[in-house]
């Protein structure tokens, strides 16, 4: 189980490194931290449980049964080799045995794999009799015996014959599916199965833009592509969002304003302190919440206030994004930066205030336009633009 939790771990933390490169979606980071643990955890477990399954560790009530029907003998150990492993600092060896048994079988040849204490290695040296079980009187695993009894311990420090005994054929059996009290054994075919679905489990929810990847092989592409979609799905500018933001916002505010900003991702109104008061807060709705962000930084006048006001409530807020690819269109500026949308009364001292209208400006690198619109659209006045657009050539005209 580990081991298979350990190849979906990879194909995970894989999945959320792609994911988070394709997407910037916040949830490939928390995948990727908990991939992370998990394969750290699962690593040094998997290479544990590889040792310790590789040892074929018996079952003691096997080993207990196995002794009581006679089966313990003396061995000799011919070869030692270190595996370079360990568990808990002792030393897993492996241990070429010649085997002779009491009943059965005659004496063979057969290796184990044991953690041999490091007390005993120097007695463990090829040519040192040890005490062993036969777990099946029909197979030749042997498991070492660490702590004989008296009498076989006696026999295994004065016994000649057995260190007498020239050599013998090994005894090679069919492998078990499952060692004897060790591991169950997985098809090596089922760990990468696991971390192919890890691998598609986690980037399902990123499954546009890894179809995008096959046919772009650019990430850097595929991450601009998403980056726009998801702005333009949030953005004041696209149709549907705006009258909702203003509601929420407008809820907290109160339906009378004296101005309100709207940016491509939040928007500002500008409102009295109170029903009446001629001083003014600011509220904002940004990330799909509306908030009151306390005091303007810049106070009107106390009687310029009740001139400003207006009826944010009987504006046709959804009627305005298009007006910003209006203006792009007759100021020639094409993908502007940081484009804004105001909307207020102009307001001169010894006249009567304006209607409220609709302020978009734009701009690029190179140039900057502007144009004034009534709220039902029409256009009232313009400013700037690039060379050869409408606001220019109106501009040159009127000069």
């Amino acid at each position: 189980m580990i081991r298979c939790l350990f190849a979906l771990s990879l194909g995970v933390l894989a999945a959320s490194v792609l994911g988070d490169a394709l997407t910037g979606d916040p949830l490939y980071g928390t995948l990727l931290v908990v991939a992370i643990v998990v394969a750290s955890i699962g690593l040094p477990l998997t290479i544990i449980g590889s040792v310790v399954g590789g040892m074929g560790l018996a079952d003691p009530k096997k080993v207990a049964a196995a002794r009581a029907a006679g089966r313990t003998t003396l061995a000799r150990v011919t070869d030692i080799r270190a595996t370079g492993s360990a568990v808990n600092d002792q030393p897993v060896c492996e241990i070429e045995l010649l085997v002779v048994p009491r009943q059965g079988h005659g004496p063979y040849r057969t290796t184990i794999r044991q953690v041999v204490n490091l007390a005993r290695l120097a007695s463990m040296q090829p040519g040192a009799v040890v005490v062993v079980t036969q777990l099946d009187p029909e197979r030749p695993e042997v498991v070492l015996d660490d702590a004989p009894d008296a009498d076989w311990a006696r026999r295994a420090e004065t016994d000649q014959r057995v260190r007498d005994l020239p050599t013998a054929d090994v005894w090679t059996a069919p492998r078990r599916g499952r060692p004897t009290g060790g591991l169950r054994r997985i098809p090596f075919v089922v760990f990468p199965v696991l971390a192919v679905l890890g691998f598609a489990g986690a980037l399902y929810p990123a499954w546009d833009e890894v179809g995008r990847l096959a046919e772009t092989r650019s990430i850097d592409t595929v991450r601009a592509e998403h980056d726009a979609a998801a702005a333009a799905e949030t953005s004041m500018f696209t149709p549907g969002n705006l009258r909702p933001a203003i509601d929420a916002v407008l809820a907290l505010s109160g339906d009378e304003v004296t101005e309100v900003y709207v940016f491509d991702q939040w928007v500002q109104v500008t409102a009295p302190t109170s029903p009446g008061a001629t001083t003014t807060d600011e509220w904002q709705y940004r990330d799909g919440e509306a908030t009151h962000e306390g005091a303007s930084l810049i106070q009107p006048e106390p009687e310029d206030v009740p001139r400003q006001l207006f009826d944010a409530s009987e504006i046709r807020w959804e009627d305005l994004p298009p007006l910003f690819d209006e203006t792009e269109r007759l100021t020639g500026i094409d993908d502007a930066d940081d484009p804004m949308l105001w909307v207020s009364r102009k307001v001169w001292a010894d006249e009567k205030p304006s209607d409220p209208q609709v302020h978009v400006s734009v701009s690029d690198d190179y140039y900057d336009g502007s144009v004034d619109f009534a709220v039902d659209g029409t256009v009232v006045g313009t400013y700037g633009g690039a060379p050869g657009s409408e606001v220019a050539a109106a501009a040159e005209d009127g000069a």
